[in-house]
């Protein structure tokens, strides 16, 4: 015994023989024998000068003070048994640093990563939220995914998604049942504008006919969560990136409320820094992702192939 503390075996010893009442269980949980077993507890009651069991024939019984400290080694026991699962764990996982702008995370990223996960459990995913290029100068991540119209100078990477559409959505309630909205009245409603798509307003309506209106714009935002958010509480109509709302859509929480739709000026990317090229976790990361856009893109083919309102763009 040092600093007062008995041996690890000892007490593993003398918890399972408590926890069994049976030395002889112990021994067999153990892989050790009955006499092996005996001489722990004997050891330890000898240290402590306490009697933890009643020897009566063939059998053991916990004393009082005995039930009593098997109840706290077992708790000592346990924790450690999980400090070391989690100390094992994390000297095997990997982790990869993604710079990402925060709405992109929360509506298109996060809903799919469970999928990641199951396949990839070693690899653990730290998401930075950022939203405007400048955030991203610093370089201290593995990858960065962001809405763009080239790869950034001096990274290498890809573009994810290049056909994506802003759609005119609002929430089931401003359509009051009806398939779509007239012109006239998506004239009337408030309109929601983003601070990176500033023209998409102007655009929508020369597109649909809409006489443009320069003070039109009842609800500006700067960030795309909040223009989602504002749309799915009744605020008025917006145009919004499909990629960004798909849930939304297919949940029924958000409706389209007019068939034409515009290109979304904008094509999500995935680049990184140099060091990360030969990063295996990353590649591994780099080709779901890949696997996800794939099948994000086949569903959206799939509805497109469905029914269409009528004057949709093909």
């Amino acid at each position: 015994m040092r600093n007062g503390i008995p041996s690890l075996g000892a007490l593993q010893a003398f918890e399972a023989a408590a926890r069994h009442e049976s030395f002889a269980k112990a021994a067999q949980e153990l892989a050790l024998s009955s006499g092996a077993i005996s001489r722990s507890i004997n050891e330890l009651e000898a240290l402590f000068a306490v009697t933890l069991f009643r020897r009566e024939r063939q059998r053991v019984y916990l004393t009082d003070p005995g039930a009593r400290y098997a109840a706290r080694v077992r708790i000592h026991l346990e924790h450690l048994r999980r400090d070391t699962v989690q100390l094992v764990r994390q000297s095997r996982e990997i982790s990869l640093d993604i710079a990402i702008g925060v709405t992109f995370s929360a509506q298109w990223l996060i809903p799919r990563l469970k999928g990641f996960y199951a396949r990839y459990p070693h690899i653990r995913l730290h998401l930075l939220g950022r939203d405007q290029p400048l955030f991203f100068n610093d370089s201290n991540f593995d990858a960065a995914l962001y809405f763009g119209r080239a790869v950034w100078p001096g990274m290498q990477g890809r573009c994810l998604l290049n056909d994506d559409e802003l759609l005119l959505v609002c929430a089931p309630a401003v359509m009051a049942g009806q398939g779509r909205l007239p012109l006239e009245a998506i004239a009337r409603l408030p309109r929601i504008s983003l601070r990176d798509i500033p023209n998409a307003w102007r655009d929508w309506g020369l597109s649909a006919g809409l006489a443009a209106e320069d003070d039109g714009i009842d609800h500006r935002f700067e960030m795309y969560v909040m223009a989602i958010n504002a749309a799915l509480e009744g605020l008025g109509v917006a145009l919004l990136p499909r990629s960004l709302i798909w849930r939304e859509l297919r949940q029924g929480r958000l409706c389209q409320a007019h068939p034409v739709t515009l290109p979304n000026p904008d094509f999500i990317y995935c680049v990184y820094p140099d060091h990360t090229a030969l990063n295996e976790a990353f590649r591994l990361f780099e080709a779901w992702l890949l696997e996800a856009v794939q099948a994000y893109q086949q569903e959206v083919n799939a509805q497109r192939q469905g029914p269409r309102l009528p004057g949709a763009r093909p």
